[in-house]
This record gives structure tokens, sequence and C-alpha cells, in this order.
């Protein structure tokens, strides 16, 4: 049984240019273009080997399900870097706004177990995935996590990863999820 989670968090700054735009010599002053974006004051720049992550968990035994209740646990990291706690104010050149403090971590995707862990797809049944930091706390989709102090340099946020029983029958097979992840710095 092949497990795979991955992790994904959007671009700090996207732009979307519509498909339907093409150069064409018969057609002239036609055309739609949109643009959007979004750009942000963070206090940490992301690892970029951290943005977008597949996990590969090790095959887990119906048995050991059955008999635990849950997987083995698979670690995962975070890795923050270039963490500045200082904010500089855009609008007034040389003045600081007040110190980053705290940040928040949401993981996101479609929910099983009652909202409770994150559902998996694919040719199993029976399980989801249940992500945990460090600390014990239990990742909730959509629900933003306990605050983590924010420190001058780099940081690692820690977390696990492992398979549940979500109540149906126990089905062997492959299965995957997405899970999205958003920091929040206040």
């Amino acid at each position: 049984m092949k497990t795979f989670i991955s992790l994904a968090i959007g671009s700090s700054l996207t732009m979307f240019i519509s498909p339907w735009v093409f150069a064409q010599a018969d057609a002239q002053g036609d055309g739609v273009v949109t643009l959007g974006g979004v750009v942000i004051d963070s206090a940490c720049g992301l690892e970029t080997a951290t943005v977008d992550q597949t996990i590969e968990m090790d095959s887990e035994p119906i048995g050991r399900l059955l008999r635990d209740g849950e997987g083995q646990k698979k670690p995962f990291q975070l890795r923050l870097v270039n963490c500045s706690v200082t904010r500089p104010d855009p609008s007034r050149p040389g003045a600081t706004l007040p110190d980053w403090e705290h940040l928040r971590v949401t993981f996101d995707g479609p929910a099983d177990r009652g909202g409770r862990s994150f559902a998996a797809f694919g040719s199993s049944q029976g399980v989801a995935f249940h992500i945990q930091d460090a600390a014990g706390e239990e990742s909730v989709p959509g629900v933003p996590m306990a605050l983590h102090p924010v420190v001058d340099g780099d940081m690692t946020l820690n977390y696990t990863v492992h398979l549940v029983g979500n109540g149906v029958p126990l089905l062997a097979g492959d299965h995957t999820a997405a899970v999205r992840f958003k920091l929040e710095y206040f």
C-alpha cells in the first residue's frame, strides 16, 4: 500500500493571464487579459525545499491499523529562513511598524472523520491523514494552530503525519492527499 501526502503553499505573488488570449493575424483589437496577485508583508521566507513537499509514507499493514487505530508517524518540516522581527514602514522611510511577534500555521484540504483529519483518496478505504506538531497539537483542516514566537534568523517547524481509521471498513490499496498550508504573521 503506497501512501503519499503532498503539501503546497501558493506563491506570494501570482499573475494570471487568460489562456484565451493568443496573437492572431485575423482578429485585431479584441482580447482579454486578467491580471491578479498579492504582495504580502512577511517576517520570514520559506525555504524552497519546503514549499512543495511530497512525503512518501511507509506501507501500513491492515492488522496494525486495526490493532493500534493509527499508523506510524512520518516526520516533516517547514523551514523558515531569514526571519526578521523588525517591520519597516513602507509609507515612512526609516520608520518601523510594531515588531512581528507570532506566526500561525493553518493546514487545509478535504476533511474526513467529521472534520478532524484530512481525507485520503485512492483505491484504499477506511483511512484518513492526521497531522500533529512537535508539541502534540493536532491540526484540524482549515483551523489555525497555536501561535509560535517569531525569532530573528532561521526557524524549523516540526510536524508528523500518520494514518488513522475513519470508521469505514479497511480496504488495502494506494491513497494520496493534497494538503495546503498557510503561514500568518502577527
